[in-house]
Formats: C-alpha cells, sequence, structure tokens
C-alpha cells in the first residue's frame, strides 16, 4: 500500500489505459489528437488559457528545463524558497552559468514578503519558488508573493509537482507552473506537465537555446509549428495520464480539493491523538496533500516497521530531515478515508 507523497498508488482505470496497444506517436495523426485533446484537459485542471505541454521525462525535467529554457549565462535569478526544492532551483540557476540570490526563511516557516521586497532592490530577470514543498509538509501561500513579482516585470516559475490537482494554484500569476504525473494525477512517474503564458514564450523563443531535451523551444518549432514531437513520446504514459485526467474532471475540481482537505485534517487528527507533532511551524501551513510529522531521530525506523508487517510504504523527508521527518501521502488517489486510517492505525501500533 504505497502512502508516499509520490509516486502514489495508481487506479486500476489508469493502470488499464497504460495496456493499451501502442500507437506510434510521430506516424499516427489519431495520437496527435489525443495528445491535442489532452493539453485542453490539462489546461481545465490548470485553470488556465496558456499552452500547456505534457514533457517525456519526471517533474525535474521541468524544473531544469524551465531555468535552460529562459536563462542566459550572468541573467540574475531570485530563488525564493522555504524548503529543499526551494534551495534545488539555485542550484540549477548556477549549473546554467546564473547568478542565483537565495531568498530563504527556515524550513517548515512561512515565506516572508517582506524579505522578498527587500532583496527586489536588485533587478531579476526571473524567479522561482515552490507552491508545495513535500520534504516538509509546506504549502506556500505564494499568490501575495506572485503579484509583487508581476508588477515588478519579472518572470515567474513555480514547482507545483505536489500541489496542482490537489489544490487551487494560483497560476493567473505565474508565467511557468510545473506538474509531475506521479503526484496528485496518479499516473505513473514519467510525465512533466508545464503551462507557458505568452510572456514566457517571448524569453525563449529570444534566448539563444544551448540544450535540446531541457528546452521548451523545441516544442514552438515542432508541436506548435507543425504538429510534430521533437521526440519518441512515452505512449504508455499518456495514455495513462490521459485516464487520470478524465477520472480527476469526472469527480470535480471541487469535489477533489475538497476530499484533500478532509483527508488531511482527518490524518492529523489522529496523529496528534497519537501524540505527535507537526513539523510545520504552524498547522496553517501544512499542505492538503502531504502531512509531515516530527519525530526526531527516530523518523527512518517508522516506514520500515510499517513496510515489513503490515505492507504500508510511507515516506521519511531528504536532506537534513530524513532522520526527523514522516511524511504521509494523501494526494491523488491515496486521498481516502479509509486509506488514511488503515495507514494511520498501522502507524499507531508501530509507534
Amino acid at each position: 500500500m504505497l502512502m508516499t507523497p509520490g509516486p502514489t498508488r495508481i487506479p486500476q482505470r489508469v493502470r488499464q489505459a497504460m495496456a493499451r496497444e501502442i500507437q506510434n506517436p510521430d506516424l499516427d495523426p489519431d495520437f496527435a489528437k489525443l495528445y491535442e485533446k489532452l493539453e485542453e484537459k490539462l489546461q481545465e485542471v490548470y485553470g488556465t488559457k496558456n499552452d500547456v505541454l505534457i514533457l517525456g521525462g519526471e517533474g525535474i525535467l521541468g524544473i531544469e528545463a524551465s531555468i535552460a529554457s529562459m536563462m542566459n549565462q550572468g541573467d540574475k535569478v531570485l530563488c525564493i524558497s522555504n524548503g529543499i526544492f526551494g534551495d534545488g532551483f539555485a542550484d540549477f540557476v548556477k549549473m546554467y552559468k546564473g547568478e542565483p540570490t537565495l531568498c530563504s526563511v527556515p524550513y517548515g516557516q512561512e515565506l516572508d514578503l517582506e524579505i522578498v521586497e527587500s532583496a527586489m532592490e536588485e533587478d531579476f530577470k526571473l524567479a522561482t519558488i515552490v507552491h508545495c514543498e513535500t520534504p516538509t509538509g509546506v504549502l506556500n501561500d505564494i499568490t501575495p508573493i506572485l503579484k509583487t513579482l508581476k508588477e515588478r516585470g519579472v518572470i515567474t516559475i513555480v514547482d507545483a509537482v505536489s500541489s496542482l490537482g490537489g489544490c487551487h494554484v494560483p497560476v493567473e500569476y505565474i508565467d511557468v507552473c510545473i506538474g509531475g504525473s506521479q503526484k496528485c494525477f496518479s499516473s505513473a512517474p514519467g510525465l512533466t506537465t508545464v503551462s507557458i503564458s505568452e510572456t514566457a514564450w517571448k524569453v525563449i523563443e529570444n534566448k539563444e537555446q544551448n540544450t535540446y531535451y531541457t528546452s521548451f523551444k523545441p516544442w514552438k518549432d515542432t508541436w506548435y509549428g507543425r504538429r510534430e514531437f521533437p521526440y519518441t513520446h512515452l505512449v504508455s504514459n499518456i495514455y495513462g495520464l490521459d485516464e487520470a485526467i478524465n477520472m480527476l474532471l469526472e469527480e470535480g475540481l471541487g469535489n477533489v480539493y475538497s476530499r484533500h482537505k478532509e483527508c488531511a485534517k482527518l490524518c492529523r487528527d489522529l496523529g496528534r491523538n497519537m501524540g505527535l507533532e507537526l513539523y510545520p511551524s504552524q498547522e496553517r501551513l501544512s499542505s492538503p496533500t502531504v502531512t509531515a510529522f516530527e519525530l526526531e531521530g527516530r523518523a527512518r525506523e517508522i516506514p520500515v516497521m510499517l513496510n515489513k508487517r503490515y505492507g504500508i510504504l510511507l515516506g521519511t523527508s531528504l536532506g537534513s530531515l530524513k532522520n526527523d521527518v514522516l511524511r504521509v501521502g494523501h494526494m491523488g488517489a491515496n486521498a481516502h478515508e479509509h486509506l488514511v486510517k488503515e495507514t494511520m492505525s498501522a502507524a499507531k501500533r508501530c509507534l
């Protein structure tokens, strides 16, 4: 029973869709039509009329490609962070010879608009931010920050991999918004979804590209230019994602978001009854898609015991927090009351 904060368990309908006989994505016009319709459905999920690409690669591909596609060597990038993935954006900026400024607060704490505004005394071309920091279970209120950045003419890049499809994402203020197939969509790992604004496309088209697979530009030339793909797409994964999005839209986004909130509250109530404390500094910062409990020095023992005794897999955190934080993923197909109850009941016995 996979109750990790991604990959999640995959519903039977999605697995059956992935088992279909494949089409040739480069030659069969019916596959191009399926991809096109899937883009339109993803626009509904994103809540945008911006172009939405589906790339062949895990969500990290979208994060790297957003930097590679828009940043020139020497460009200044503001990396707003309160977690591991927020810090990671700065690593990609350095990798592509940019100049990152890390605007951060301690892990698990709330992002500070005043600190961001103070940092804006410098001129930045791009700004990066993470909506849901899964390692700490924090959902960031990014709208005020995004509005400020937009007013200053800064291009915004948002990692919404662990929130898109599980709660509202303010895409109307975002130039590049990154999602992933294996989180709230509950499809197989291997696909990145990216919404790209007209402003971002102009930056991409005016930049000399020095990568191919990690660039959005080839998609502008091929898919939007002549309805061809820049590489052979992951056909079975596309089938699975299409069915996963069908299920999400059939349920209705409002119902999906409510289900995630209810499961998050249940998980935290059961955790409190067991004497567990949340890692985020305030409960209101906790994400509806993942709960992070603080178990100082013993977080890694519980998943091992849970898996061995009950066949339930949970996650710990990453980096310096891997021994101190236990994470329950109630996102996508995991966000059901009976699954949360079974998971927390087994965790209680292990504790």
